[in-house]
């Protein structure tokens, strides 16, 4: 016979091992979620970075920045900070002045389809959808450049205990002039 309280027989009382069961895989489903999605954005892999009115910008192996123009100049701009080349035609992006002396033109690229062929670039092309957590660890040019999400899965727990210490401790600086001389006393 059920109780009032519930399926254990007694009346008043409550059966909790079901819904600490029920609680405990529910836990468990939203940590693994977001463990695995933490970091992941919408889309479909691209092989390019960025891309703007004037021209792609590619991610090549070594770590380089190239840029394919419109008529398919392949030009690197490794040198240069992307607010400083987006949007720039090709001629007043040759202007500009470059730490490494100028900015170099490495050859022409087909066309195929909606894309430029790169193979002869050594392009890198994006492995997952996962951006990372700090941003700190991020280049500037490759900011929207995503990863493989198994690569970043130590962000997740790293991201969840250093964002709240941070917190405390810009929280603890800003509130010192009231703390400190209590301390004091």
């Amino acid at each position: 016979m059920t109780g009032a309280g519930g399926s254990s027989g007694v009346p008043g009382r409550f059966d909790t091992t079901a819904a600490v069961g029920r609680t405990l895989v529910l836990a468990s489903a939203a940590g693994l979620m977001l463990v695995t999605a933490a970091c992941s954005t919408q889309g479909s892999l691209r092989t390019h970075l960025d891309e703007d009115p004037a021209a792609r910008y590619y991610a090549t192996q070594s770590g380089h920045i190239v840029r394919v123009d419109l008529d398919g100049t392949v030009l690197d701009v490794t040198c240069l900070k992307p607010g400083l080349t987006k949007g720039l035609p090709q001629q007043e992006l040759m202007k500009l002045p470059c730490a490494s002396g100028r900015i170099e033109v490495l050859g022409k690229a087909a066309k195929i389809g909606d894309d430029w062929d790169m193979t002869a670039y050594a392009i890198a092309p994006e492995t997952g959808t996962c951006k990372t957590l700090f941003p700190f660890f991020r280049n500037e040019w490759l900011e929207d450049h995503r990863h493989s999400c198994w690569n970043r899965l130590w962000e997740v727990p790293a991201a969840a205990i250093f964002y709240p210490v941070a917190a405390a401790g810009i929280i603890g600086v800003i509130t010192s002039p009231i703390w400190v001389p209590i301390l004091l006393l």
